[in-house]
């Protein structure tokens, strides 16, 4: 049965109830045991369904701010990665004796690829794998002393 099935079926099911507890509640006053008892079970199934919603809503909330966090934790590591990957080309267009050569040698597969890009082999594999490429091994070491570097001749 689909979820929305399951859904229609669980709003028909308090459709019912909510009418009969309705006339039930007219009635009151001339209840017999029987439709007491109806009554009863009628009240208690509809707070259990609004538990059970109010709890699924609080987990759905719960999961969306997780979410938003990690959101915003992923969009504040890319800027990070952005800017640590400007002032490291900023260095190297500065200072020719920091150059790179231009094709690179994968230390994950040995494979080469072009500087600042990413290992065609390696993304390949990953995707063939169904995963997300891995990051090459010492980008960031090559980028941290980079940047220490500069730092160290900018107190110079």
């Amino acid at each position: 049965m689909s979820r929305s099935t399951r859904a229609a079926d669980r709003e028909l099911g308090r459709t019912r109830r909510r009418a009969s507890l309705a006339v039930l509640l007219a009635r009151a006053d001339r209840l017999l045991p029987a439709e007491a008892d109806q009554l009863r079970a009628m009240v208690d199934a509809e707070i259990t369904d609004g538990d059970r919603a109010r709890r699924t809503a609080g987990g759905y909330t719960a999961a969306v701010r997780r979410l938003h966090a990690r959101i915003e934790a992923a969009e504040t590591a890319i800027v990070e990665a952005e800017q640590r990957t400007a002032v490291a080309e900023q260095a190297l267009s500065e200072r020719g004796h920091l150059a790179l050569a231009p094709v690179q040698t994968c230390r994950a597969c040995g494979a080469g690829y072009d500087l600042g890009q990413q290992c065609s082999t390696c993304a390949y594999r990953a995707a063939a794998a169904g995963q997300a490429p891995a990051r090459h091994p010492g980008l960031d070491r090559l980028l941290d002393h980079v940047a220490a570097h500069l730092d160290a001749e900018a107190q110079q």
